[in-house]
């Protein structure tokens, strides 16, 4: 009888303990605007919904910490051109198809995930695809971003090994 008590309290623990996974009871954060005009926002902990909004130009964010290529890449939701990244992940070829021509060039902006430019280029679309070719990126996550007059397109890719 010990034994059956005993078994069915470590199985009850064992599935309560499943319900609480990736809680926590505190959150603590601080944002603050440097010296120099840095501005360093942190948080630590929270349990809240996230979203973000958006109110006559001003970006607004709730819940745990938002990227800020979260707001670049919906600001393109809009265009009129539509852009298909591919491969994505990619090993050293990516591919930007657009529903419409480009004849203007094109202007590429790749930056890492510190914020830093990695690469940059000025190209012109083939047959509404424009191709470039990224060898000596490390695997990691990189923002793209591609501009010409009219158009402004960034999007999150993923290079692999």
């Amino acid at each position: 009888m010990r034994y059956v008590v005993l078994i069915f309290f470590c199985t009850s623990i064992s599935m309560y303990s499943q319900l609480l996974h990736h809680q926590m009871l505190s959150a603590q954060g601080k944002s603050t605007t440097t010296s120099n005009g840095l501005y360093v926002s942190q948080s630590i902990g929270q349990q809240s919904a996230t979203g973000t909004s958006k109110d006559e130009g001003v970006y607004y964010s709730q819940g745990f910490q938002q990227s800020i290529w979260a707001s670049y890449i919906k600001s393109t939701m809009n265009n009129s051109i539509t852009t298909i990244t591919y491969p994505n992940p990619f090993v050293e070829t990516l591919h930007f198809q657009f529903s419409q021509a480009i004849t203007d060039v094109i202007s590429v902006m790749v930056f890492d995930i510190r914020g830093r430019l990695v690469f940059q280029e000025e190209k012109k679309a083939i047959q509404n695809t424009l191709t470039i070719v990224l060898p000596m990126l490390a695997s990691s996550n990189y923002l793209v971003k591609l501009t010409a007059p009219n158009y402004n397109y960034y999007t999150q890719i993923i290079k692999k090994s």
